[in-house]
């Protein structure tokens, strides 16, 4: 009880400026959690095509740790409507609240300094936390690496280098 008092008497203590953005970071986390469990339960999304690479995500990198971390499989499948990024049944990652897939021609990407926002190509949010989801790729972009990345945080979840 004394420790809700003490929370409670804290969070009247800040600017109102600094509760919304308290506020907002606990919607965030509380909410994204929910969707990516949530997630979890969804049907694998398989896309049928020509697989043209694939590769694994790395286990050992130095950005990750107990909750920011993930493994399995990812390939480039090629169809008539033009090349997807497939993240394989294996896939599976820590839940988190914000997190999205990204491809660069940078590789070794392992922890969040070696993520260079302005070399990074969005996919989207991740559609499942574990298991089968396809991206659209855009056309004209060279990649050699996918990365999942947490937006709200700026936390290194994953990556995987796509060798030639």
């Amino acid at each position: 009880m004394l420790n809700r008092i003490m929370l409670v008497s804290l969070i009247m203590l800040l600017p109102l400026s600094a509760q919304a953005g308290f506020l907002d970071s606990i919607t965030t986390v509380v909410g994204g959690h929910i969707n990516d469990l949530q997630s979890r339960f969804m049907d694998d999304q398989l896309i049928e095509g020509k697989v043209i690479k694939t590769a694994k995500f790395r286990d050992d990198d130095r950005g990750q740790d107990t909750l920011h971390h993930g493994s399995g499989s990812v390939s480039i499948v090629e169809t008539a409507e033009g090349r997807y990024l497939q993240l394989a049944k294996d896939f599976s990652s820590t839940p988190g609240p914000d997190y999205h897939v990204y491809i660069s021609s940078d590789t070794g990407i392992d922890h969040e300094d070696r993520f260079v926002k302005a070399n990074q190509t969005e996919l989207g949010a991740l559609i499942k936390g574990s298991g089968a989801s396809y991206y659209k790729l855009p056309d004209g972009v060279d990649f050699q690496s996918v990365t999942i990345w947490c937006k709200a945080f700026n936390e290194f979840i994953v990556s995987a280098d796509f060798n030639n």
